[in-house]
C-alpha cells in the first residue's frame, strides 16, 4: 500500500506540487499566529501584563477567522486534487482494488504531502514572525526591546492542524469513487452530476441560517464582540456555497446560457463548458469568493467600528474643546489650562492600568489587560450614556461603572462585583452604573477614590475644557496650544486621534494581507489544476477543428465568466454583516470600505484571467501536440 501511494505521489506531482504550497502557507500563517500568542503569554508572565495581554488578544481575534479560512482552502484544493483522478480510482477498483484500500492509499498520499509541506511552511513562519516586530513596535503594542518569543509549539501546532484538516477531506474525497461502481466512476470521471447529496444539502441550509443570525448578532450582542461573530457570517455563507456550489453554480450558468451570448465559437463554447462542469468550477469560485468575502468584511467591519467610536465620543463629550497634552506639557496642565482667559472650566480625565479577570480560575490565561477611564465626580462633561444605575456611585473607592460590552462579556451587571488588579492590589469592584458608549468612552470607568486608594497617580491626559459664554473659541485655543498642548473641538480631535493609529493599522494590514495570501495561494492553486486537468478535453476540441486560437478564447471567456461568478457569491455573502454590524453599532446607513472593496473585486477577475492564461497557453500547446 506504502508503495502504491509513493507512486501516486510521484506520478501526480504535478497537482500535488500545487497542494504542497497551499499547504506550505497555510502552516506559514498559522505559525505566525502561534507565535503572537506565545510571544503574548510570555510576556505576560515576564511582568508585562498590558502588552502580554494585547498580543494575546490580537492573536486570538486573527486566529478564529485564519483557522475558518485555512480549513476552507485546504479543503478546496485538495478535493480538487482528488476529483482529477475519478479515473484513476476507477480503473483502480476495476482491477481488484477494494474500497477501503483506495481510500488508505489516498489517506497515505495526502499523509505525506501534509508531513513533508507543512512543517517547511510552519518553520517558515516562525522566523518570519519575527519580521512583525517592527510594526508592534510602531503600534505601539510592546515595549521598544520587543523580540518574538521562538519554540517548536507553535510550528506543531501548525502541523497539527493542517493534518487534521488535509487528510479527513483526502479520505472523504477518496470515499465516493471507492464505494461507486467501476463503470459509473468511469462515466461520472468525463460527465459530472451537479446534484449533492441529502446529508449536504441540509449542512448548506444549517450554515446558512447560521450565517444570517450571526450577520444580525450585533443587534443584541453589543460592541466588538458582536462585530467579530458578524463577522464570521460571511464565511459561514461561503462555506454554505461551498456545499451547495454544484447547484448554486449551476444554477448562475443556466441563467447566462439562457441569455444567448453571441454566435463567436469561443464564447458559445465557454457557456456550455462552464454549463456542464459547475462542480468542478465550484473549486475555483470559492476560494476568489473567500477572497472578496476576507477582505471585504475585515476592512468594512474595521470601519464600521471606528466610525461608531467616533460618534460615540462626539456625542459622550458635551465640552466644547478637548485638550491633549505634548511632550513640553506641565504636569498641573489642569489648573493651567483653567486659568486660562475665556475657560469657564476644565475637567481632567486620566487612565490607570489594571487587568481583569476573566475566569473563575485566574490562571495564566484568566487576567486581561485593560484600562479604566477615571473621570472626577460630579462632572457633567462626558456622558457616557448611562443606561443602568448612576456615575455618583464612583464616589467610594473600589467602584466602577462598565459599558454594556464589558457587562456582557463579563457577566457583572448592576450591584454585581469585577475582580480587578490595580498594582499590586486585588480588589472586587462593585458595578454602580451600565452605560452604553463603550467604544466612544471606556470599557470601565473609575473615580479618583479607587485610583487613591490603592496608590496609583492619576496623571491627565486628557482635559474637557468649557468655554465661557462669548469667548472667542481662536484666542483660546492658541492659548491653550501655547501650553504645549492640542485644543480642537470633539469633532476634529476623535478625527486626528483615528489617523494618527497608523501603527495599529499597519499591523491589522500586514495580518489581512497574510490571511489574503492562503487564499490567494488557494484560488491560484485550483485554477491551475482545473486547467491542467482539461488537456485530454482541449484536445478532442483541437480534433473537432478548434483552433488553439479560439481555445485560449474559451478559456479567457471561461475565467471572465469565473471571475464575476465568484465575485457575485464573495458579495452576497458579506452584504448581511455589512448591514447588521452597521445597524448594531453606527447611527446611520452602513458603512463599506469602498476601495479596499473595488481593488479586491478587481483583482480577483484580474487573478482569475491570469492565472487561468498563464495555465491555458501551456495546456492548450500540449493538447494541440497531441492532438
Amino acid at each position: 500500500m506504502w508503495q502504491l501511494a509513493s507512486s501516486g505521489v510521484r506520478a501526480h506531482r504535478g497537482a500535488f506540487a500545487g497542494t504542497a504550497v497551499v499547504l506550505a502557507v497555510a502552516a506559514a500563517v498559522l505559525a505566525v499566529t502561534g507565535v503572537l500568542f506565545e510571544s503574548g503569554l510570555r510576556t505576560q508572565s515576564g511582568g508585562d501584563a498590558a502588552s502580554g495581554g494585547l498580543l494575546v488578544a490580537l492573536a486570538s481575534s486573527y486566529a478564529g477567522t485564519l483557522i475558518v479560512v485555512v480549513v476552507m482552502v485546504v479543503a478546496a484544493t485538495v478535493s480538487l486534487a482528488l476529483r482529477s483522478r475519478r479515473r484513476e480510482f476507477a480503473l483502480l477498483r476495476a482491477v481488484g482494488a477494494t474500497p477501503s484500500q483506495v481510500r488508505r492509499t489516498v489517506t497515505i498520499e495526502v499523509a505525506v504531502v501534509s508531513l513533508v509541506a507543512a512543517p517547511l511552511g510552519a518553520l517558515a513562519g516562525l522566523f518570519g514572525a519575527r519580521l512583525l516586530d517592527p510594526l508592534l513596535v510602531r503600534g505601539e503594542m510592546v515595549a521598544p526591546d520587543f523580540s518574538s518569543s521562538l519554540s517548536p509549539l507553535p510550528v506543531l501546532a501548525a502541523v497539527a492542524l493542517i493534518a487534521v484538516t488535509a487528510v479527513p477531506v483526502g479520505r472523504l474525497g477518496a470515499r465516493e469513487a471507492a464505494r461507486t461502481a467501476p463503470t459509473a466512476a468511469l462515466q461520472q470521471s468525463a460527465v459530472e452530476d451537479r446534484q449533492v447529496g441529502t446529508g449536504r444539502r441540509l449542512t448548506a441550509l444549517a450554515m446558512t441560517l447560521g450565517g444570517l443570525g450571526a450577520a444580525f448578532s450585533p443587534l443584541w450582542v453589543p460592541g466588538v464582540m458582536g462585530s467579530a461573530a458578524a463577522s464570521l457570517s460571511a464565511f459561514l455563507l461561503i462555506g454554505a456555497a461551498a456545499l451547495a456550489g454544484p447547484v448554486l453554480v449551476g444554477w448562475i450558468f443556466d441563467r447566462l446560457a439562457r441569455m444567448r451570448p453571441g454566435g463567436r465559437p469561443a464564447t458559445m463554447l465557454a457557456v456550455r463548458n462552464v454549463r456542464g462542469f459547475s462542480r468542478r468550477l465550484t473549486t475555483v469560485v470559492v476560494p476568489l469568493a473567500l477572497v472578496v468575502a476576507a477582505a471585504t468584511v475585515q476592512t468594512s467591519v474595521n470601519r464600521a467600528i471606528t466610525t461608531a467610536a467616533q460618534q460615540e465620543f462626539v456625542a459622550a463629550v458635551t465640552a466644547d474643546l478637548v485638550v491633549t497634552p505634548t511632550e513640553g506639557a506641565t504636569q498641573d496642565l489642569t489648573a493651567e489650562v483653567a486659568e486660562v482667559p475665556g475657560v469657564a472650566a476644565a475637567v481632567p480625565l486620566g487612565t490607570v492600568p489594571a487587568q481583569l479577570r476573566t475566569d473563575a480560575e485566574g490562571g495564566a490565561l484568566g487576567w486581561e489587560a485593560t484600562a479604566l477611564r477615571v473621570v472626577p465626580a460630579g462632572s457633567t462633561a462626558l456622558d457616557p450614556d448611562v443606561v443602568d444605575g448612576s456615575l455618583t456611585g464612583l464616589d467610594a473607592p473600589d467602584t466602577v461603572a462598565v459599558s454594556s460590552d464589558t457587562a456582557f462579556t463579563s457577566g457583572a451587571g448592576l450591584g454585581e462585583t469585577l475582580t480587578l488588579r490595580l498594582g499590586e492590589d486585588t480588589v472586587d469592584a462593585t458595578v454602580v452604573a451600565v452605560f452604553s458608549r463603550g467604544l466612544g468612552v471606556a470599557g470601565l470607568i473609575t473615580g479618583p477614590a479607587t485610583a487613591e486608594a490603592h496608590g496609583l497617580p492619576v496623571v491627565a491626559d486628557t482635559v474637557l475644557v468649557d468655554l465661557a459664554p462669548g469667548a472667542d473659541v481662536a484666542d483660546v485655543t492658541a492659548a491653550i496650544t501655547a501650553l504645549g498642548t492640542t485644543a480642537a473641538d470633539p469633532e476634529t480631535h476623535v478625527a486626528t486621534a483615528m489617523q494618527s493609529a497608523g501603527g495599529e493599522n499597519e499591523i491589522g494590514t500586514a495580518l489581512l494581507l497574510l490571511l489574503l495570501a492562503v487564499v490567494a495561494v488557494g484560488a491560484a492553486s485550483t485554477l491551475a489544476m482545473t486547467t491542467v486537468a482539461r488537456r485530454d478535453e482541449l484536445a478532442l476540441l483541437h480534433r473537432t477543428g478548434t483552433t488553439r486560437r479560439q481555445l485560449m478564447a474559451m478559456t479567457t471567456v471561461e475565467a471572465v465568466i469565473t471571475g464575476l461568478t465568484a465575485w457575485v457569491v464573495g458579495t452576497v455573502a458579506v452584504v448581511p454583516a455589512l448591514i447588521g454590524v452597521s445597524a448594531g453599532v453606527l447611527n446611520g446607513p452602513p458603512v463599506v470600505d469602498v476601495p479596499s472593496y473595488g481593488v479586491v473585486s478587481a483583482a480577483v477577475v484580474v487573478f482569475a484571467l491570469v492565472a487561468t492564461a498563464l495555465a491555458a497557453r501551456r495546456t492548450t500547446r500540449l493538447a494541440t501536440a497531441v492532438a
